[in-house]
C-alpha cells in the first residue's frame, strides 16, 4: 500500500502533541497514533491526514489515563477537537 501524505497543519500538530507526551510513552504513542491517522485517511478514500485524522487518532490510541492531558494540549494548540465528535 502506498505511503499517506501529511497535511503540513497535522503534521506540526502531531509533532507538537508528542514532544508534549510522557518521555516514557513518546515512542509508542508516535507510532501507534501515526498508523491510526494513516488508517483513518485511507479507510475515507484520502490523498493525506488531516487534522481531523490526526484528532480521531488520538483519542482512539491514547490511553483513558492521558485523555484528560491530550484535551489540555489540544487546547493550548488552540484545536477544538470537540468539534470532530470525540471526547
Amino acid at each position: 500500500m502506498s505511503e499517506i501524505n501529511w497535511d503540513s497543519k497535522a503534521k506540526e500538530i502531531f509533532d507538537k502533541v508528542i514532544s508534549n507526551l510522557p518521555q516514557f510513552h513518546r515512542s509508542i504513542a508516535e507510532r501507534l497514533v501515526k498508523e491510526s491517522a494513516e488508517e483513518i485517511a485511507k479507510n475515507k478514500n484520502m490523498a493525506s491526514v488531516e487534522e481531523k485524522e490526526l484528532v480521531e487518532a488520538f483519542f482512539k490510541e491514547i490511553p483513558p489515563a492521558f485523555k484528560d492531558m491530550l484535551k489540555r494540549l489540544l487546547t493550548k494548540l488552540n484545536i477544538d477537537y470537540e468539534k470532530y465528535g470525540v471526547s
